[in-house]
């Protein structure tokens, strides 16, 4: 019997604290329920955090925006790596760190290249840590955000899970409260559509989100929007408790 696959998004707002710091005891909590559901699940770890991490190490601010981009994110890839390493020790798992471009998917040989590794890593018992490769990406190769890149990955392994963490507890309505559920193909709500706005690190919003999500569901993953902070999020989840917004996948 197959192990599900769960692609697991932990969006910047979702690993920082207040001072935009990166939180590493949140961060600590989270690898341990992907330690505690590995033996079930084939998980991948969509991760944003580089830039934010960098940023904690130097200062490129005398730079154009595209070189202080690219000097934030490979002096901060490095420390965001190490930690995780050195988090999913304690659990005797080794990662795996991937970066990539849109060029991984739109290149048949890169697409295939990429998907025989992920599946070989599973086999190994290793947890493949995915970001973009912001050191390589001039526009047309980049993508939206880590949501679409989260997205395409879930589509690429035929993930049973989707799991977007984020700042927020779901899709909410106008009175701020979570609606619980959306179908794949359902419209999206007009305060919805009208929040675009994004984090000063990260580059998506709940609206990116929203369509990321039904995209996935329509390609037959079950898709989640949840907040990070929440105790035992992911292991909840995956056990199938009402948690966040659920987005009813297509069945084929």
């Amino acid at each position: 019997m197959r192990k599900q696959k769960v692609v697991i998004k932990i969006g910047t707002n979702a690993m920082t604290k207040i001072d935009k710091k990166l939180d590493e005891k949140l961060l600590a909590d989270l690898v341990k329920q992907v330690a505690g559901i590995r033996k079930n699940y084939d998980v991948l770890i969509v991760t944003s955090g580089a830039m934010g991490c960098g940023r904690s190490l130097v200062k490129a601010d005398r730079y154009d925006s595209t070189t202080s981009r690219q000097i934030y994110a490979v002096v901060g890839q490095v420390k965001l790596m190490s930690l995780y390493a050195d988090l999913f020790k304690k659990y005797k798992l080794p990662v795996a760190q991937l970066l990539s471009t849109k060029e991984d998917f739109t290149i048949r040989a890169h697409y295939l290249n990429t998907k025989n590794c992920l599946e070989s890593l599973f086999h190994e018992n290793v947890v493949p840590i995915m970001n973009e490769n912001d050191f390589v990406c001039v526009e047309e190769l980049m993508f939206t955000d880590n949501d679409e890149l989260a997205g395409m990955i879930s589509k690429m392994l035929c993930a049973d899970k989707l799991i977007i963490l984020t700042n927020v507890d779901g899709v909410l309505d106008k009175k701020g409260k979570v609606i619980c559920e959306f179908d794949y193909n359902e419209k999206v709500p007009v305060h919805v559509s009208g929040s675009k706005e994004t984090s000063s690190f990260g580059k998506g919003g709940i609206y990116t989100k929203f369509k990321m999500a039904q995209t996935a569901a329509a390609n037959g993953t079950e898709v989640y929007i949840a907040n990070s902070k929440l105790k035992n999020v992911i292991t909840k989840i995956v056990k199938g408790e009402k948690v966040g917004t659920k987005f009813i996948p297509k069945q084929f």
